[in-house]
């Protein structure tokens, strides 16, 4: 197990500590799933307080890093790096329409195409069949917001086998912003998927037929693409609505003050 350094500076402490315990994540010092040492074991190597620790640990399980675990063989823990967050702000960004759903779904469909594709070449017999059982289980699941997470998943499990970790971050951040459209605008009777679909992209990767998956890849992009488009339009349309009778009942109640 790696020891750190002590640290010199007497300024942002907890930054430093960040930076270092980052370092060591990134280059493989710590492997995924691998624990990190103790608070007072971190402390005693920094040379720093256990709350400079603390911060330093919260900071990285933001950023996604890190996972804390609770109980007797809890502590802190490194994440897959493919979970790492996209961008803090992405959120904000979309609330306020300076991105758009569409803007999103046509990097994806960008995307989707590629990654389909280097999964025929380098996806493993492992995580082929994991893809395999995820499709089998489609036809037991009868709640639409599960399955809605499921179609999510097969993606995120074909983003991993693609063998480009870029590509694989990417893709797992993309399925995080079409899961909270879908909750935010989706009507939970309303299907935008077609099963198939997935059916057809494991049977070229199981053929190992690259341009047949990036072929089905880009059929499969579009079609979400169109439908998401026409979800995030009437989902505008009816906020719009309710914008309106807020500002129409806010100037009755002024007419009805003044009088």
């Amino acid at each position: 197990m790696p020891d750190f350094k002590k640290i010199k500076r007497s300024t942002s402490l907890y930054e430093d500590v960040v930076n270092e315990i980052k370092k060591a994540i990134l280059s493989g010092k710590y492997k995924t799933g691998e624990a990190l040492p103790s608070e007072t074991e971190l402390a005693r190597q920094f040379g720093v307080s256990r709350p400079v620790i603390r911060e330093g640990i919260r900071v990285l399980q933001t950023r996604g890093f890190l996972e804390i675990r609770r109980g007797i063989t809890g502590g802190a823990f490194v994440r897959e790096l493919y979970q790492l967050p996209f961008l803090e702000d992405f959120a904000d960004l979309v609330r306020y329409r300076r991105i758009k759903v569409d803007d999103l779904a046509r990097a994806r469909l960008l995307l989707e195409p590629e990654v389909c594709r280097l999964a025929a070449q380098n996806a493993s017999q492992e995580a082929l069949k994991e893809m395999k059982n995820l499709l089998d289980s489609y036809s037991l699941i009868k709640e639409r917001d599960k399955l809605d997470m499921m179609y999510s998943m097969f993606h995120r499990l074909v983003g991993r086998a693609c063998g480009n970790p870029i590509y694989s971050i990417i893709m797992e951040n993309m399925m995080d912003f079409t899961e909270g459209f879908i909750k935010t605008m989706k009507p939970v009777t309303t299907i935008i998927h077609n099963d198939s679909d997935h059916d057809e992209i494991l049977e070229a990767l199981n053929e190992r037929d690259s341009e047949k998956a990036a072929k089905v890849g880009t059929r499969h992009a579009m079609d979400i693409l169109r439908e998401m488009k026409k979800l995030e339009d009437t989902y505008l349309e009816l906020l719009g609505g309710k914008m309106r009778e807020h500002y129409d009942e806010d100037d009755e109640e002024d007419v009805n003050n003044e009088e």
